[in-house]
């Protein structure tokens, strides 16, 4: 958490830099800096910075009228999905409500139930390391979706006053700006595609990034093997898993504790089931543990050595403790059974062999063996833990040397946040809430809906529809502010 209020120290810390150099040079450079913000249209604010430009409106004018009819069929299709989106959103902002509830006033609620909703908040629930992948993924749904308002916009000869981003602190938002007369002169079908454009284009958005996931193991065949055995992208350096022989870039990971390894989800719950149960042994044969033992130390297990070469190991015979041995770690690993692991209590070993059980002067100190398909068995003394935060596994093996082994991980994350982020904003910008485009969806649909003798009534049914969209969002967020700020809750959008 220090590390994390560090983070935002700093931001805030440069955000002051900026603003009272900002006031200094209104100062003593009034004209020319003045004229220098109007042309590359930034402004700079308490804890925010803001970009306005109209030099994409010549782009967008072209490209929103070189197929008018196409883009109305796209938008329309945008517009009936997006309507039919209005209650299904509110049904799921309404039962992630009650089950917020329901977990705060009944411990015996299970908290581990997955959340609809959650804040994201950059340097609480999500790592400093993966600041770059929320602000860019964030951004680009952020931009995309304004840019659905403003090809929208121009598909129905409304012109566009220019478009611009805006970063409040750590958050990032585009903004296109439309004139509001314009848009009253249209039809309300005409209406609805300009205000549902946003929200289509974050559907589409996330479904595509969806698909790219999913088929991404066939899209990097050619370059990166998958499902086979995960290999090791990155390392942490002068950690406690490196060394001459010790894990590396590229390695192959096929074995743990000789239980294989198909994926990184097999290696993270193999670490965990180090951590959590007593340590395994080796099965071997007695003889060849006296042939070992010959010329080592006698004294080592008495004083608990964890050197490099020798470990104290104790010798079960089915459950039946021996006595202790001080034996070098890999030849006695050599002379063993490579499919057969033990436990002093449960020994499964067979025959004739012994259970040689490695012995620490801590619980939490484990033996670990790591077999790689490209080099020679990686042995491990400490805290399996340590394994897992300094070394960064992935599905994804390259093909050849000279591809970098952190690109497949670097862009099926960025895709989950683009998806995560995109359809969290579908989700929100649907309801009928204030600031929001379903607030502007709603009074076009009821004006469609609510003819007739229900026409006087379609006042009333918008206020109520507003407010109660208003609500669900701003409590839904806020407990979700709640649950990350003072649970501790680590979830993001749609994890």
């Amino acid at each position: 958490m220090s590390a994390s209020f560090s983070s935002i120290l700093y931001c805030v810390l440069l955000y002051t830099i900026l603003y009272l150099l900002d006031s200094m040079a209104k100062k003593y450079y009034h004209v020319s800096y003045s004229r220098l913000l109007r042309y590359t249209g930034i402004e700079l604010g308490p804890l925010q910075i803001k970009w306005f430009t109209e030099r994409f409106n010549r782009v967008l004018l072209k490209f929103g009228r070189s197929c008018p009819r196409t883009l109305s069929v796209w938008f329309q299709l945008g517009a009936i999905l997006a309507s039919l989106l209005i209650p299904v959103a509110i049904y799921i902002l309404i039962n992630n409500l009650i089950r917020e509830i329901g977990i705060f006033g009944n411990s015996q609620v299970d908290k581990r139930d997955q959340l609809v909703i959650q804040p994201v908040l950059p340097g609480i629930n999500i790592p400093n390391s993966e600041l770059g992948y929320y602000f860019f993924s964030l951004l680009l749904c952020s931009v995309y979706h304004e840019l659905g308002h403003a090809v929208s916009a121009v598909s129905e000869n409304i012109r566009v006053l220019g478009f611009g981003v805006i970063i409040l602190f750590l958050i990032p938002a585009a903004y296109v700006d439309l004139p509001t007369d314009q848009l009253k002169t249209k039809s309300n079908l005409q209406k609805l595609r300009v205000f549902s454009a946003g929200v289509w284009h974050n559907i589409i958005l996330a479904a595509f990034s969806y698909l790219i996931l999913q088929a991404s193991p066939e899209l990097l065949s050619p370059l990166y093997s998958h499902g086979l055995s995960p290999c090791v992208v990155y390392v942490t350096p002068n950690s406690s898993v490196t060394g001459p022989t010790g894990l590396k870039p590229g390695d192959v990971i096929t074995h743990m504790q000789n239980l294989p390894i198909i994926n990184k989800t097999d290696f993270r719950s193999h670490i965990l089931s180090s951590i959590q149960n007593p340590p395994q042994g080796i099965c071997t044969n007695k003889k060849k543990i006296e042939e070992l033992v010959s010329s080592r130390e006698p004294d080592c297990c008495d004083l608990y050595s964890e050197s490099s070469k020798s470990l104290c190991f104790q010798i079960f015979d089915h459950g039946v403790p021996l006595s202790s041995r001080c034996l070098p770690a890999r030849d006695l690993i050599k002379e063993s059974r490579d499919d057969m692991m033990c436990q002093s209590k449960e020994s499964t070993c067979l025959g004739s062999l012994v259970c040689a059980v490695p012995v620490f002067s801590t619980n939490f100190t484990k033996f670990i063996q790591i077999k790689r398909g490209n080099d020679k068995e990686f042995l491990y003394v400490g805290n399996p833990a340590l394994i897992y935060t300094s070394v960064q596994i992935s599905d994804f093996c390259p093909r050849y040397s000279m591809l970098p082994p952190l690109l497949p991980e670097i862009m099926m994350k960025m895709l989950s946040y683009v998806m995560s982020f995109s359809a969290a904003l579908a989700l929100l910008n649907v309801i009928p809430s204030l600031l929001l485009d379903g607030q502007h969806m709603i009074i076009v649909l009821l004006e469609m809906l609510m003819v007739g003798r229900s026409k006087i009534y379609r006042k009333h049914f918008q206020v109520i529809l507003t407010i109660l969209g208003t609500f669900l969002v701003v409590v839904n967020i806020g407990i979700g502010f709640y649950r990350v700020i003072v649970s501790g809750s680590s979830n993001i959008l749609f994890t």
